[in-house]
């Protein structure tokens, strides 16, 4: 792969012509501003667990991308980090997601739903325009009233 891993920090991949799914290696802990923009051939992406960070603009761009998880540990998802990927339709994210940043999601127009990962549990949450910081937050608010109203 076209990968260049600096220190735990996923700087640049190149996107390569027939390649429409990646694997993020295990030793990358955060993926760069801009690490993946424009890689235009990309339909999936397959993330570690040692991934905490998604910088600003790190998939911007990538308009084929349809399916991505991010994975339990996931604490940061960058300002633009994903605007502009017009196919996505398939998101997972964990609830130990702490902030999303501005327009991180803009132009994501196929994403109608987002499943949450909470406790061994997969939630799907309907969207009502773009998944923000607010609608996060909100999302998260929910979570912790499940556990709120089973305990009662």
């Amino acid at each position: 792969m076209n990968y260049k891993i600096k220190r735990g920090v996923l700087k640049k991949y190149k996107d390569e012509k027939g390649v429409t799914e990646i694997f993020i290696p295990d030793n990358v802990g955060i993926i760069d501003e801009g690490a993946f923009c424009d890689c235009t051939n990309l339909v999936r992406i397959l993330m570690p667990d040692t991934v905490q960070v998604i910088s600003d603009t790190a998939f911007s761009g990538c308009e084929n991308l349809k399916c991505i998880a991010l994975p339990e540990g996931t604490l940061r998802v960058g300002w633009y980090a994903f605007r502009g990927c017009r196919s996505l339709s398939d998101l997972t994210i964990p609830s130990s997601l702490e902030e999303i940043g501005k327009f991180a999601f803009a132009g994501c127009d196929r994403l109608s739903s987002v499943k949450v990962t909470y406790k061994d549990k997969v939630y799907k949450f309907g969207l009502c325009g773009e998944l923000n910081n607010e609608r996060w937050q909100k999302i998260r608010t929910t979570l912790s009233t499940l556990d709120n109203n089973i305990a009662s």
